[in-house]
């Protein structure tokens, strides 16, 4: 049977086309992990041709939300380690290579939205949310501490030894226990002083420079679904993103 496409803007047929797909990553029709149907296959669901689904895929492609491997197919791309750090980890020493951190919980507690929270999840002020704090350590020291938000009725049930013992990284969690994939993110830097709290965990004195990174999570249907705060010290590290 034929799927019908959502294309209301009159834009490309491809772009209703991958509408059509994200929409069945988001609703979890797709899985993690899944070989998708052939080209010739969807090209038939949609009712497109072999080019305009071509052209679909491989924007999902390129975007890392679809996986080609030669020989086998297409596959829905899950989160791992190998992802974290290629994809969403920036962090690196002034002078050598990225390498996974040791990431170290420290608290994991009921809280509610503030004006920033409540403005990065579309959520409002007051909104109850969970807080969960880890630091990530380099080479044997700490480097940055993580500050993460989320809206508690899109995660209901998260408890910390959940979080604290997961087997995967984080946005594997999200991912297999809760459907929710995160695709992209939103980020913001900018130089600020250090808190006690974070000085700490850091081992600098507070009021010292750190860089301070504010990402928003996106998910599938282009929603938010986490505020992450990162505080990082750059004595001997520093932010790097390579842009293709």
């Amino acid at each position: 049977m034929a799927t019908s496409l959502n294309n209301p803007d009159g834009g490309p047929l491809y772009k209703g086309v991958q509408r059509a797909l994200m929409e069945q990553l988001a609703s979890g029709e797709l899985k993690p992990g899944q070989l998708i149907p052939s080209e010739r296959q969807l090209a038939i669901e949609f009712s497109v041709s072999i080019g305009t689904l071509r052209k679909a895929i491989d924007e999902l492609v390129e975007n890392r939300i679809l996986i080609r491997q030669q020989g086998k197919g297409t596959y829905v791309a899950s989160h791992d380690r190998e992802r974290l750090l290629f994809y969403f980890f920036h962090i690196v020493p002034h002078k050598g290579i990225k390498s996974y951190p040791l990431v170290e919980f420290v608290f994991f507690h009921k809280s509610t939205a503030d004006a920033e929270a409540a403005a990065r999840l579309n959520i409002a002020v007051g909104t109850p949310t969970l807080h969960i704090r880890n630091k990530l350590s380099l080479q044997g020291a700490v480097v940055l501490v993580d500050d993460i938000t989320l809206d508690l009725a899109r995660f209901a049930g998260l408890s910390a030894a959940q979080f604290k013992e997961r087997p995967n990284t984080i946005y594997n969690l999200y991912q297999e226990v809760f459907g929710i994939t995160v695709v992209r993110t939103e980020e913001r830097l900018r130089a600020e002083a250090a808190s006690i709290d974070h000085a700490k965990l850091l081992k600098i004195k507070p009021g010292m420079p750190v860089l301070t990174i504010r990402r928003t999570a996106i998910d599938m249907r282009d929603e938010p679904v986490e505020l992450r705060i990162s505080t990082v010290n750059t004595a001997a590290h520093e932010y790097f993103a390579e842009l293709l």
